[in-house]
């Protein structure tokens, strides 16, 4: 996973967060919620800004959201639920697209750990 941080930046407040520290990041028009493990951030920007910092291991699975696949805990019912307990509803198409880019990320990771 890349090792460098993301800067957020707001009028009131500069940080910076570890990509493995994020569940999920949400856009509302042009307000990101970015959910880390300790807090929640809001700031002005794009999805697409956001995406350009992180790993293979993060997944845009509705225009609308980021999931980082290694905090899913499961996919079901239409819907992606997330080790915090956040529920992220989907489409039918989005959840079906969705579903194969986790199975595919779980045995990615699954034949990486075997083989070494």
């Amino acid at each position: 996973m890349n090792t460098k941080r993301i800067p957020i930046l707001t009028r009131s407040e500069t940080a910076s967060v570890h990509p493995a520290d994020i569940l999920y990041a949400e856009s509302r028009l042009r307000l990101i919620l970015l959910c880390t493990r300790q807090r929640q951030y809001r700031y002005y920007g794009k999805l697409d800004d956001l995406m350009r910092f992180l790993s293979e291991a993060f997944y845009r699975c509705h225009i609308s959201w980021i999931i980082n696949l290694n905090e899913v805990d499961s996919l079901r019912n239409n819907a992606i639920h997330m080790s915090d307990g956040k529920v992220i509803l989907l489409g039918r198409n989005k959840f079906q697209a969705a579903r194969r880019v986790y199975i595919r990320y779980l045995l990615s990771n699954f034949n990486e750990h075997n083989l070494s």
